[in-house]
């Protein structure tokens, strides 16, 4: 069998910090996973968990497997695991290249997941179904309707910034190859310019993580237009988590709040909420045990776009 063909998306190093602290001498050590909707829970080593094969092999014209992704993860998942321990665990102050570890820990955690895959997926459909059709045209049309239909021509720049149909059906095949580094290499140095806070979570009451355990949330959104509501590191009310561990995560912000911070339950509640609600099959805890909190959709505000303007415009429209 091919070395390295089993490739975890969410890093068995990063999970082993949720295993059960009861787990019985002589046990292989394990974590409890929840399906996304808190049923079936069971135990599960976390080398056996949220894994694909060749997930990240990008594969060669002569059929040869090139690990550069994989390797590149491996060696920053260490990294993360250092830190983990010799920093955060130890509530030791952050050094600037800490810091820019971490947020690129964050940023590979966040482009790497099967979920992740899913929403490029969704993006880059459109256009190739678009550019399949026209390619179906061209090869039907006759010389005439392809006089009409020619436009001038490009200039150098302009050129430069086209996409060729080849390169858009890569992507939407193997949108995690094509562009975990570049993302990775772009977001990073973004996120290192957030406020970066460890909360710290009571011992009753643990952080969980999940599948898809990067969180990007905005309290503010609900009051935006629907097209302005996603999350996004322009808005001042953006707030990024990371679960660590049961003791802590990481919270990126623009609330100008920094270092280690203490939750009280509430607040614990509530990020574990976030997590859940963002998993895409599953969630993972130190212990089998859940909260009815977690699955709590809410209540839509009164100041909510969609209740302050949504009515308004459709009296609007009828009129």
């Amino acid at each position: 069998m091919p070395h390295h063909k089993k490739q975890h998306y969410i890093p068995a190093c990063y999970l082993k910090a949720w295993c059960d602290e009861n787990t019985p001498k002589g046990h292989t050590p394990y974590v409890w996973i929840f399906d996304a909707d808190g049923s079936n829970s069971r135990r599960k080593s976390p080398e056996k968990i949220f894994y694909e094969s060749d997930m990240y092999t990008i594969e060669g014209k002569e059929g040869n497997r090139d690990l550069v992704l994989e390797h590149g993860l491996s060696q920053l998942e260490e990294t993360f695991s250092r830190i983990r321990r010799k920093t955060l665990a130890a509530k030791r102050a952050i050094n600037e290249t800490e810091r820019l570890l971490l947020c690129a820990f964050i940023a590979s955690m966040h482009t790497r997941t099967p979920a992740r895959r899913e929403h490029l997926r969704e993006q880059w459909e459109r256009p190739l179904r678009m550019m399949e059709g026209l390619n179906e045209w061209l090869s039907k049309a006759t010389p005439e309707e392809l006089s009409l239909a020619r436009t001038p021509s490009l200039s150098s720049v302009e050129s430069k910034k086209s996409i060729s149909f080849e390169q858009v059906k890569e992507i939407y095949e193997n949108p995690i190859r094509t562009t975990l580094r570049v993302t990775i290499r772009t977001l990073t140095p973004l996120l290192a310019k957030l406020d970066m806070a460890i909360i710290e979570a009571p011992k009753e009451s643990p952080f969980i993580t999940s599948d898809n355990p990067c969180v990007w949330f905005d309290a503010a959104a609900y009051k935006r237009p629907p097209m302005f509501q996603s999350p996004a590191l322009m808005y001042k009310t953006i707030e990024i988590t990371l679960p660590i561990s049961p003791h802590q995560i990481i919270w990126l912000n623009r609330a100008g709040i920094i270092g280690y911070e203490k939750a009280n339950v509430l607040v614990v509640d509530e990020l574990n909420r976030r997590t859940r609600f963002l998993a895409h099959g599953y969630f993972v805890s130190d212990r089998n045990e859940t909260k009815p909190y977690w699955f709590d959709r809410g209540v839509e505000p009164d100041d909510s776009w969609e209740k302050t303007h949504g009515r308004g415009t459709k009296e609007t429209d009828s009129d």
